[in-house]
């Protein structure tokens, strides 16, 4: 595994990495109880208030003395600091995850507010959004991650987002996405000038559909291969032209509709391993260039990755698999890096469970054998 990329390991994350990824795989899980240990680890992971955290490590730093569950004296000073820094009230949504309500991962404006109320730069805020929002920052293609992504960079007063973000509300989001991410990032990281950098935003903001397109290539890409592979599988044709996506989902989850109104598979797998996973309704999106969110579009880029690599590496004794998923996890981590996605993270019920399921002689019935249990009445 490659350090570099990996985002730093504590105690937190080690235990982990030491009971689930790397301790003795799972071989021939012939049913889902076979998973039941694993499964519970990840649902602990899930219980766990990860933002709580991080805030008070943060508070901490900054002279607050309090633990994850001295809520008062944190929500008391986040108040402060708000009122103090920014010159507004604490918005309800930081309240409430405070509260112990996780953050979502649509409130980005509250995100970005609360990383200057404890007074980050931009490599905190960075690791803050990968570790404690599970999620990524700074996606520089939307209008208000720019604004924000500028004023890190740059070190400007919490003065200049609210100017920026009311300046550019009415900017028109290009059609097509004719600059590259890592083009736009590089823009805005050499412009320290406001009028500048609101004078290439209006140019350079684009709508969801124009957002990841390297993530969509590479999805789209893997789809057609694993189109290929079961079609080759279906020799009784059985197969009907346009239901291509269910079969699809069918090889890489284990089953082939996620209904929304099957609540067992929410109750028996970890919230975050579950919500957001792809269907035949959400892949067709993708395929089609339409809106999906950045947690579909993440967990699916993984789950393709996972499968066409266990397709061509498969495991055939212990060496192999520690060897393939440590190749499969510096591989993927890269993909992750470059589709502007957020890294493995082994706190994250899924990357965590997919991980489990890498360590096993087959990963691909392993993964199969957990969304079984999953959807078990």
């Amino acid at each position: 595994m490659n350090d570099n990329n990996e985002l730093p390991r504590d105690d937190s994350t080690q235990y982990i990495y030491d009971e689930m990824i790397l301790d003795n795989p799972v071989l021939n899980p012939s049913s889902p109880s076979d998973l039941i240990t694993g499964i519970n680890k990840a649902l602990e992971l899930d219980s766990q208030p990860i933002f709580l955290e991080g805030l008070a490590k943060r508070l901490c730093e900054l002279g607050t003395i309090c633990t994850k569950d001295d809520k008062q004296i944190m929500l008391a000073e986040v108040k402060r600091r708000f009122k103090q820094l920014l010159g507004k009230s604490c918005p309800k949504a930081v309240t409430n995850w405070i509260k112990g309500t996780p953050p979502g991962v649509t409130n980005r404006c509250n995100q970005y507010d609360l990383c200057y109320a404890l007074e980050m730069n931009e490599q905190q805020v960075h690791i803050f959004f990968e570790k404690y929002y599970l999620s990524i920052p700074f996606n520089v293609k939307s209008r208000i991650d720019a604004v924000y992504f500028y004023c890190f960079v740059h070190q400007k007063p919490y003065s200049a987002v609210t100017k920026m973000l009311e300046a550019s509300s009415g900017f028109v989001p290009q059609e097509n996405a004719h600059t590259h991410t890592s083009q736009i990032a590089r823009t805005i990281r050499e412009t320290d000038d406001d009028d500048k950098f609101i004078e290439y935003l209006s140019a350079h903001c684009y709508n969801n559909e124009q957002q990841f397109q390297m993530a969509r290539e590479l999805i789209n890409n893997d789809i057609d291969e694993i189109k290929k592979i079961v079609l080759a599988k279906d020799h009784t044709n059985s197969i009907r032209k346009g239901r291509e996506n269910s079969s699809v989902i069918d090889e890489l989850l284990g089953y082939r509709y996620q209904s929304p109104d099957r609540k067992g598979l929410s109750r028996k797998l970890p919230k975050r391993f579950t919500e957001s996973l792809i269907n035949d309704v959400t892949l067709g999106k993708i395929i089609n260039g339409e809106k999906a969110t950045y947690e579909t579009l993440r967990k699916a880029l993984m789950l393709c990755r996972f499968y066409r690599f266990y397709t061509e590496e498969p495991n055939t004794d212990k060496n192999s698999i520690f060897n393939n998923l440590c190749d499969f996890y510096d591989e993927l981590n890269n993909r992750l890096i470059q589709c502007g996605f957020a890294r493995l993270y082994v706190r994250h019920p899924f990357d965590c469970l997919l991980l489990y399921c890498a360590n096993s002689d087959n990963p691909i019935v392993t993964m199969n054998t957990l969304n079984e249990y999953g959807n078990e009445e």
